[in-house]
Formats: structure tokens, sequence, C-alpha cells
């Protein structure tokens, strides 16, 4: 399946995570070491170990056979950009 149509498949449930701030598509890091190889990012406010995590909160290692990395990226502001005359 299609990378693509496999986060548009499941974006919508892993969005319902409270931790959860984003669902992209980039490369795997692995201990600090891009991979190269193409998976589904689910971006989150803090990691927390999984033995702190309830089952619901867990984010699978695959999606249909798609790798996942699960990112920190703390708390996301929208902001505003104003244009200059």
């Amino acid at each position: 399946m299609n990378i693509q149509r496999v986060k548009e498949q499941y974006e919508e449930e892993l969005l319902l995570n409270p931790n959860v701030v984003g669902v992209g598509i980039g490369t795997k890091i692995i201990k600090g070491i891009s991979t190269q190889r193409q998976c589904i990012k689910i971006y989150v406010r803090k990691k927390i170990p999984k033995s702190k995590l309830k089952k619901n909160e867990l984010i699978p290692q695959k999606l249909n056979g798609i790798e996942t990395d699960v990112e920190e990226v703390g708390r996301l502001k929208a902001q505003v950009v104003s244009k200059v005359l």
C-alpha cells in the first residue's frame, strides 16, 4: 500500500491521542541518525516511556506494514504572518 494512503487512513485516529500533535511522512531516525527509510512520522508533545502509557496511547511500530517514527516536538503554536506593504 502507498505510504500517503496509509498516513491518510490512520491520521485522524492517531490525532485522537492527546499527546500527538501531528502526522507526516519522512525518514526514520534511529539514535539521532537518519536511516533514509521512508516512514510515517508521528509528532508528539513529549516522548513518554512505553511503560507509562496506557494501551490505547501506544503508537504501533508499523501501520499496514509501513514503519512509524515518533518524534518529540513540544507544543505547536500557529504563527501569524503579516504582510508589510
